[in-house]
C-alpha cells in the first residue's frame, strides 16, 4: 500500500466495527454481497476510509431501521452511484444522495405538479429543485419547509415519521436516523407521528443555519445539551442558547437558527405534531373532572375539579351549529379504526362503538334530530371524518362538514389550509373558508347532484304532490309545498313530517327496483318560494326527525331541479331559508344531461357555523338511562 493510500484509508476492520457497531463478520459479509469495496493491500490487507465507514453506518440504518433486505439495499445504492456518476469533462457532486428528493419528488408527481409549479410556489430555482430531485443537491430547512407546506404535511412527515411498536424507552443512539439537511446536520426521531409531540435530536455542526426565516403549525421546546446555538424569532433580537438554555415559543412565528459556535451543537427540539392534534385526541389519567375555574358565587366556588363515580366513563365533544342544526363531534381517541378509507374506519365504528351512538345523541344527552361526527386520520385528503345519527351512518353531511369546519378553525388548523379537501364516505369533497371575501364564510364544493325523475305525481295523505327524485350522496325526494297547500312555517311542521314520513314509504314501496334492488329515499325537502325571492326549504327525516337548518345537499338538489326543468343554467345563485331564520347559498357550477332524463350538475353552497360548547359528556355505570332512549 502506497503512502498516499494509507492516508485515504487509515482504519483498520477492527476499528470500523467498533465505531460503527458492526460486527466484523458482518462486514465481511456484506462485502462478499458487493454492499462494501475496501481497500486491499497487495498482502489482502483490508482498510477503510470515512466514506466506508459511513456507507456502513447507512447500511445498518436501512436494514434496522427501515428493515429492507440486502438486495434492496444493494439496488438503492447502486442506483444511487449511478445517478451522482460524474459525465465526462464533469466534476463530482459534492452533495451526498439525498432520499428526501425522492420523497418530494413522488409528492409533486402525485399532486400533478410541475418543476416549475412547485418553483413558483415556493420561490426555490427549478434547476435546484431538479438536482435535489436527483439526490444531488440539498435544501435548507426553511426551503423544506415551504415544501411541506405546499403538499399539506410537516417538517417532520416530509422528513419520515417513525413506524413500529409503541414503546416508551428509546436507548442512546436508537432513535431512527432520517434524511438530513444536507451536510453538517444529523436528526435523531425519538418519537414522531405517534404522540402529540415529535422528539427529536439534532446534532449541527459550525456555521450550519436554517438559510432564512421559517413557520409552520404548532409550538415547539429547544433545549442545548451541547455546544450553543443562535435562536432568532421575528420579533425578538437573536439569542445564543448555550447547555442547559431552552426556549419555547408558537411555531407560526417566522424563526431561524445557527450554530455560531467552534464545535458541534446536539439539541433536543420538540414540536407539537399538527396532524395528532387534527384528530383532537385526549387522555384522562384519573376519575378527576377539570371544571376550569375556581370563583364565583355558584356551587362551584373554589372547586377546580369534579370527583366522578368509581366506573363512569367520560367522552369529550366539541359542539356546534350550522344555521341552526347542530353537530356533536367525538374528540375521544378510539382504538381500532385503523381500515385504509374513511369509509371503512366508519365500518370499523359500527362494528365495535356503535353503542356510543345513541349514548352520545339519544336524549338525556341529546334529541331525535341529533347528528354526530368522528374525526379520523385519512391518507388521500387534509382530513377525515365519518358522521352518526340516531338512524345510522349517512354517507355525507353538509351541515357537519360545516361544523367540523368551524371546530378546525377555532383550534387552528386551518391557518394553513383556506382551502382543504376532507375525505367521507361518500368521496372527497373540497373545503373553502373564507369564501367571497367574507372571513366567516364556509363554502363546499359538493358531489354531484343527479335528477333521475324531474316529475312525479303522487297523492299521499290527501294530498297531490309534484315530486322529483334526486341524489346528493344520499336520495332525497323533492315536494313542491307551494303546490300542495302545505304550510311552510314552524307551526305546520307536525304536518310536514307525517306527509314526509308517508311520502318516503309510498316511494320506497312504488319505485323501481334496480339491479335486485329496492330504492332508498333517506329524506324529503319540502321547499316553497320565499318573500326575498329565494326558497324556503324544510327537511323531513323521518316521522320525528328533521334538519334545522335549511338543508346543505337539499339546496343543492333543488339547484340540481332548476337546472334540469330549465329554470337555472350554470351561475345561477339561489338563497335558502329554512323555517327558523337559517340562511343558506347555493350555486349552479356545472350541468351535465346524461341519458333519458337524467341530468347531474354540480354545486357550491355557502353557509356559517358557530361553535355551541365543548363538552364532557358522563356515562356512570348505574345510570339505566346510560345508553340514551329514542321517543
Amino acid at each position: 500500500m502506497s503512502q498516499s493510500s494509507a492516508a485515504r484509508f487509515p482504519f483498520s476492520i477492527g476499528h470500523v466495527a467498533k465505531v460503527t457497531g458492526v460486527a466484523v463478520s458482518t462486514i465481511r459479509s456484506w462485502e462478499n454481497q458487493g454492499l462494501l469495496a475496501p481497500n486491499k493491500s497487495a498482502g489482502g490487507h483490508r482498510s477503510y476510509g470515512e466514506a466506508d465507514i459511513e456507507r456502513i453506518r447507512r447500511i445498518d440504518r436501512m436494514r434496522r431501521m427501515d428493515g429492507q433486505s440486502l438486495s434492496a439495499i444493494r439496488r438503492v445504492l447502486d442506483s444511487e452511484e449511478e445517478i451522482a456518476a460524474p459525465q465526462d469533462g464533469e466534476a463530482a457532486p459534492a452533495a451526498a444522495f439525498n432520499h428526501l428528493g425522492a420523497r418530494v419528488r413522488s409528492l409533486r408527481q402525485e399532486a400533478g405538479l410541475s418543476l416549475r409549479e412547485l418553483s413558483d410556489r415556493t420561490a426555490i430555482a427549478s434547476s435546484h429543485l431538479s438536482m435535489f430531485e436527483r439526490g444531488v443537491a440539498f435544501l435548507s430547512p426553511a426551503r423544506l419547509n415551504a415544501i411541506a407546506e405546499v403538499f399539506g404535511r410537516t417538517l417532520a412527515e416530509l422528513l419520515g415519521g417513525t413506524k413500529g411498536r409503541d414503546f416508551p424507552v428509546v436507548r442512546r443512539g436508537q432513535g431512527r436516523i432520517v434524511g438530513s439537511f444536507g451536510p453538517g446536520v444529523t436528526i435523531e426521531q425519538l418519537t414522531v407521528s405517534q404522540r402529540l409531540m415529535d422528539a427529536e435530536v439534532w446534532t449541527i455542526d459550525p456555521d450550519r443555519e436554517s438559510d432564512g426565516f421559517y413557520a409552520h403549525e404548532g409550538e415547539e421546546l429547544i433545549y442545548v445539551l451541547e455546544g450553543s446555538l443562535e435562536l432568532a424569532l421575528a420579533d425578538r433580537d437573536a439569542e445564543v442558547l448555550n447547555p442547559g438554555d431552552g426556549a419555547y415559543f408558537n411555531s407560526r412565528i417566522a424563526h431561524r437558527w445557527r450554530n455560531t459556535g467552534r464545535v458541534p451543537a446536539k439539541v433536543l427540539w420538540i414540536n407539537t405534531d399538527s396532524d395528532r392534534l387534527s384528530s383532537m385526541s385526549f387522555e384522562k389519567t384519573d376519575r378527576r373532572l377539570g371544571l376550569g375555574a375556581g370563583i364565583g358565587e355558584g356551587i362551584g366556588e373554589g372547586a377546580l375539579s369534579l370527583e366522578l363515580p368509581q366506573g363512569a366513563r367520560t367522552f369529550r365533544v366539541i359542539e356546534t351549529h350550522t344555521e341552526g342544526h347542530p353537530t356533536h363531534i367525538l374528540i375521544e381517541p378510539l382504538e381500532g379504526l385503523d381500515a385504509d378509507s374513511v369509509a371503512g374506519k366508519a365500518r370499523q365504528f359500527a362494528e365495535r362503538y356503535d353503542s356510543l351512538r345513541p349514548m352520545l345523541l339519544h336524549e338525556p344527552r341529546g334529541h331525535s334530530g341529533a347528528f354526530g361526527l368522528v374525526p379520523v386520520a385519512s391518507s388521500a385528503a387534509d382530513f377525515g371524518a365519518f358522521f352518526i345519527s340516531s338512524y345510522g351512518y349517512p354517507g355525507l353531511c353538509g351541515h357537519a362538514i360545516m361544523g367540523y369546519t368551524a371546530a378546525l378553525r377555532a383550534l387552528g388548523r386551518l391557518a394553513s389550509h383556506p382551502r382543504f379537501t376532507i375525505e367521507v364516505p361518500n368521496g372527497i369533497l373540497t373545503v373553502h373558508v373564507g369564501a367571497e371575501g367574507d372571513a366567516d364564510a364556509i363554502a363546499l364544493e359538493m358531489p354531484p347532484a343527479i335528477v333521475s325523475e324531474a316529475d312525479r305525481r303522487v297523492h299521499v295523505d290527501g294530498h297531490d304532490l309534484d315530486v322529483a327524485v334526486v341524489v346528493c350522496g344520499d336520495c332525497y325526494a323533492l315536494v313542491n309545498a307551494d303546490a300542495a297547500g302545505l304550510a311552510l312555517d314552524v307551526g305546520g311542521i307536525d304536518r310536514l313530517l307525517a306527509v314526509g314520513d308517508g311520502l318516503r314509504r309510498h316511494l320506497n314501496e312504488a319505485l323501481p327496483r334496480r339491479a335486485g334492488s329496492r330504492p332508498v329515499i333517506n329524506s324529503v325537502l319540502f321547499h316553497g318560494a320565499d318573500e326575498g325571492g329565494g326558497a324556503r326549504q324544510f327537511l323531513a327525516i323521518d316521522r320525528q326527525k328533521f334538519d334545522r337548518s335549511p338543508g346543505v345537499a337539499g339546496l343543492s338538489c333543488l339547484l340540481a331541479l332548476r337546472a334540469a326543468t330549465g329554470a337555472a343554467a350554470p351561475g345561477a345563485r339561489l338563497e335558502a331559508v329554512s323555517l327558523f331564520g337559517g340562511h343558506l347559498t347555493g350555486e349552479l357550477i356545472t350541468t351535465t344531461h346524461g341519458a333519458g332524463s337524467a341530468v347531474a350538475v354540480t354545486t357550491r353552497i355557502t353557509g356559517r357555523a358557530h361553535l355551541k360548547a365543548v363538552a364532557t359528556l358522563i356515562q356512570e355505570e348505574g345510570d339505566p338511562l346510560g345508553s340514551g332512549f329514542l321517543r
